[in-house]
């Protein structure tokens, strides 16, 4: 594989990897991290999938404690002996763990360790990576792009497919880019930065000589059924933006929401991992996990905010909306005067909405035959019954 040049990252020192677990050893019950951001901790534990079979393929994950990545990893237990290639948290649902540094060369690891885990590896799962609304180019380049490529060359050195986390938003950057400049100088949400980092790791992973299967999802919301996730997420603002009675939402309400449940993504990229490793010629290139025609517009995700509000004796304002793509963000309504707190949430969402196109339908994977075992397409009606998920999961923390 051709190796691109470096950039100019911060050297680190390599870690010492720890001896793995057995594969026969069973972990504990995945524990929340105690601090959700005022998001509650579910009252019952999110179900494990047991632990894999004797003498499994063995998958290295980057990512496992994320909010996409902890799913992936409870998704894939059942068939794979999982190596979280982890940062500066635990995973609680890997069989072992290596601790790893995405900006680092050779991701921090010695040559003896990077050989070893290319010799174990059958499939390389790469949901890693810096995912946040600030205008940091270097960061994310060192993360996101070069962490990407480092990522590839392991999935080569080990002659592994690689099943690699981008984003469905990196088809809006023209319009990110447009409707970018109604965003206020003052709004720290930025997201072209980030989009751009996705779609250059994209094109690092389609610069090695790695056979990859690039997974494009939308928003991630909360698990099915439950809404619960590890982390709160900018859905989870906007609801709770809501919830407190601020009724002007800073986007298009013709604009789609498209989201998908992360366990529903995770369902997908553990089928996609099982078919790396038994038929790789049928790994698709390219996998997009959207809702899809059931994603919902704006105007229909703040309805079902205020009817699920509503079933919970709470009564909201009728939704309005200020698209900060044809006013800018400073012409909201007495934007000024808002709390800070407020303002943050609403510039998050307005910064959002930029990326979220104009109305478009995203593409979609979900339901195709030639996945066996991944997730069907989802229904307008499920995506609205998730989305009451998320917001009973939200409103659990009102007390």
């Amino acid at each position: 594989m051709s190796r691109l040049s470096e950039p100019l990252c911060p050297v680190r020192v390599p870690v010492v990897v720890p001896a793995p677990v057995p594969a026969s050893a069973a972990l504990p019950s995945p524990t929340p991290p105690p601090d959700l951001g005022a998001l509650p901790v579910p009252t019952e534990e999110p179900a494990e999938d047991g632990d894999p079979p004797s003498d499994p393929p063995v998958v290295l994950l980057t990512g496992a404690t994320g909010v996409v990545g902890e799913a992936i990893a409870r998704a894939l237990r059942a068939d794979f002996y999982v190596v979280a290639l982890r940062g500066r948290r635990a995973s609680s649902h890997a069989h072992a763990e290596v601790p790893v540094d995405l900006a680092s060369p050779r991701l921090g690891l010695d040559s003896s360790a990077w050989s070893e885990l290319a010799a174990r590896a059958d499939v390389v799962v790469h949901a890693g990576g810096r995912a946040c609304f600030d205008d940091n180019a270097d960061d994310f380049h060192c993360v996101n792009v070069s962490g990407s490529r480092r990522v590839a060359e392991l999935a080569h050195d080990a002659d592994a497919p690689l099943i690699h986390i981008s984003t469905a938003f990196v088809g809006h950057i023209d319009q990110a880019r447009e409707a970018a400049a109604f965003l206020p100088g003052d709004c720290a949400a930025r997201p072209l930065t980030y989009l751009e980092s996705k779609i250059a790791a994209e094109r690092a992973v389609a610069a090695s000589d790695a056979r990859a299967c690039v997974v494009r999802p939308s928003v991630v919301m909360g698990d099915t059924g439950t809404g619960w996730t590890p982390e709160p997420q900018s859905v989870h603002g906007h609801i709770k933006m809501l919830l407190s009675g601020v009724a002007t939402s800073a986007c298009g309400p013709h604009q789609r929401l498209d989201m998908i449940p992360r366990d529903v993504l995770a369902r997908a990229v553990a089928a996609l991992a099982n078919v790396a490793v038994r038929d790789p010629s049928r790994l698709p290139s390219l996998y997009h996990a959207c809702a899809g025609q059931a994603a919902p517009t704006c105007e229909e995700f703040a309805r079902q905010v205020a009817e699920t509000a509503w079933r919970a004796g709470l009564r909201l304002a009728e939704p309005e909306f200020h698209d900060p793509a044809k006013a800018s963000l400073a012409d909201y309504p007495g934007w000024r005067t808002l709390p800070g707190r407020v303002r943050d949430v609403l510039a998050v969402q307005a910064a959002g909405s930029t990326i979220l196109g104009a109305g478009e339908v995203f593409a979609t994977s979900l339901g195709a035959p030639e996945l066996p075992g991944g997730p069907a397409a989802l229904t307008a009606d499920q995506v609205l019954r998730n989305v009451e998920s998320d917001v009973r999961f939200v409103m659990s923390a009102r007390g």
